[in-house]
């Protein structure tokens, strides 16, 4: 099968323990290796408590996360073959000049394997650090234009744009290669997949389903040809959670564990609609884009978990034994999927299975690569 497969980087320290699983992905024959962007995680601190996952007596914050574009220079600098990218990272938080200098920086680090994912962000990571969140996805566009005219330019560039104002901006850094680091962005969204296709080089969305896929990639393929530019340049990609069991005993438990569920409070309402399920952020009057966890109190955070059912998880996340998931990700293939990036997520339900499920992972890929 042509499909790359990508796995999550460690998140939080020891930062050589990162390093040392990064080289064991590249051994073990994955395609790519991702870092997520968060200063905040998904989990509200009011439901990482012991009585509802034994990982808070291990872990005392659910939001302790490396910055991602350091690591990939310094998983880059230590591996040949395996690419490094970022899942997602906004520029808002990253000025797109200095977002520029950094990912060819990252790429010379990782002798041209660095991939840049891209966003419009969310809020749990822009207001409570004192940043605006207005007007997001015109920002990105704005942003990837000004790295662009950086990456390409050879002298001065002036760009009088409506968020970023360039007057003798130079970057005299190049690229490691013939090639900048690929842009790919996250898009679901109307605004996003036509950005993806009028400025991108992958696309990068969470799950949804394969006709889904097939409609939103189409679209983006649409959006590039009208551009003029060449709709097959565009890598379609995918992140996807994987929610691995021996047995569907196993699963339906797994489902059920209160973490797991919190987690797919990240999904899109609309798909939550086409389920015949209220999404968990409707009665706040908010999406998740605007969803900010550590001010979620105790109450609130049960709330969500019981606004989402075991069947959410189902949709949200590859789910099953190896080969059930191979037999899922097939479906997207046919799709059009060509990068699958497999975020491992069963140690949220059970951490006893972590071990047993990243063997399960060496085996779907293998499954997989046979076919």
């Amino acid at each position: 099968m042509d499909i790359e497969l990508g796995v999550p980087g460690q998140i939080m320290p020891p930062a050589a323990k990162a390093i040392e699983l990064a080289k064991r992905s590249e051994a073990d024959g994955f395609d790519s290796v991702w870092w997520p962007c968060h200063l905040m995680g998904w989990h509200a601190d009011s439901v990482w408590t012991e009585d509802l996952t034994p990982l808070a007596a291990y872990q005392d914050s659910p939001h302790v996360y490396f910055d991602p574009l350091l690591m990939m220079g310094a998983v880059g600098s230590h591996t040949q073959r395996i690419k490094v990218g970022v899942v997602v990272t906004d520029l808002i938080r990253r000025n797109p000049a200095m977002a520029a200098q950094a990912m060819l920086t990252v790429d010379h680090l990782a002798g041209g394997r660095a991939i840049f994912g891209l966003g419009s962000g969310e809020r749990m990571n822009i207001t409570p650090y004192g940043m605006p969140f207005d007007r997001p996805v015109a920002r990105l566009s704005e942003g990837i234009d000004v790295i662009r005219r950086l990456w390409e330019a050879d002298g001065p560039v002036d760009l009088d744009g409506q968020f970023h104002h360039l007057h003798d901006a130079v970057l005299g850094l190049r690229p490691y290669g013939e090639r900048p680091p690929p842009i790919w962005t996250a898009a679901h969204g109307p605004k996003m997949l036509a950005l993806t296709g009028e400025k991108a080089d992958g696309w990068l969305p969470t799950k949804m389903s394969p006709a889904e896929y097939t409609a939103a990639l189409t679209t983006i393929r649409q959006t590039a040809e009208d551009a003029g530019r060449d709709p097959g340049a565009i890598t379609p990609g995918l992140l996807a959670y994987t929610l691995l069991a021996p047995d569907e005993e196993t699963l339906e438990r797994l489902t059920a564990t209160p973490l797991v569920r919190f987690l797919c409070v990240a999904m899109p309402p609309d798909i939550y609609k086409s389920m015949g399920v209220e999404p968990p952020l409707a009665a706040t009057g908010g999406g998740f884009h605007d969803f900010v966890p550590a001010a979620v109190d105790r109450a609130e955070g049960l709330r969500i978990i019981d606004a989402i059912p075991p069947q959410v998880v189902r949709q949200y996340a590859f789910c099953g034994t190896p080969d059930q998931l191979a037999e899922q990700i097939v479906e997207y293939h046919d799709a059009g999927l060509r990068h699958l990036i497999m975020w491992n997520i069963t140690a949220f339900g059970d951490p006893s299975l972590a071990g047993w499920s990243f063997k399960a992972m060496a085996e779907l890929r293998d499954l997989l690569r046979a076919r």
